[in-house]
């Protein structure tokens, strides 16, 4: 009998990511703000922690803001996690997107757009609604339907980010430029957005499952 893998955060030794059984350890910087999160410890089975394995040699974890809003046309603002916290944080990055150019088309999904008003005489602000759980395909594409800019400045949480652009560009944006925000929310109700090492581990395996699903499997909390 295979035994399991320990998969585990360690936060007494400063930006480094230990997967404990294979011995792997992955070294972050992060320029934009310090990385200092709790300690996390999970068991895996030897299949998914091959899977995260994997996930951490291909994969740059986090990016950094890059470009200027001066060359795009519109902003478009993804969330991350349900609660208020980094959501509040990157309609904060939002704003400051459009401070120097009032006219810059906004468009934020709706747990971004809930922490501002959405009226400010002369800013173009959508709100990327859904009574359902939405994908990050789901409001790229929304977005598609709410302006005919095309070249835009990507909003959204560092870790999620690439994604967000590949996404992006995959249904024919333009992406100029990133702002983000490196936080996780720690008491979001959606558990895979909680520590890196839950993001790592819900996107490891998100061919497999949806988040609700990946958080039940492992345990995450």
């Amino acid at each position: 009998m295979t035994a399991p893998h320990i998969v585990e955060f360690l936060s007494d030794i400063p930006h480094q990511l230990k997967i404990g059984c294979d011995a792997l350890a992955l070294r972050l910087t992060a320029t934009h703000a310090p990385i200092n999160y709790a300690s996390r410890r999970y068991v895996l089975p030897r299949t998914s922690a091959m899977m995260v394995k994997t996930y951490l040699s291909q994969t740059q974890l986090f990016l950094e803001p890059y470009g200027e809003v001066a060359d795009a046309d519109a902003v478009l603002a993804f969330s991350f996690g349900d609660a208020p916290s980094v959501n509040e944080e990157l309609y904060r990055v939002a704003q400051a997107c459009v401070s120097t150019r009032p006219l810059l088309p906004l468009l934020m999904q709706q747990e971004i757009a809930a922490h501002g008003d959405m009226v400010d005489g002369v800013t173009p602000m959508f709100s990327i609604q859904a009574n359902e759980y939405q994908t990050t395909t789901d409001v790229a594409k929304a977005a598609l339907g709410l302006t005919d800019k095309r070249k835009i400045v990507v909003v959204a949480q560092a870790w999620h980010a690439q994604r967000c652009i590949d996404t992006c560009e995959a249904l024919g944006w333009q992406v100029v430029g990133l702002r983000c925000s490196s936080a996780f929310p720690v008491n979001d109700p959606q558990p895979w957005v909680r520590h890196p090492l839950n993001w790592i581990i819900k996107e490891s395996h998100r061919e497999q499952a949806a988040g609700y699903e990946i958080s039940e499997r492992f345990q995450l909390i």
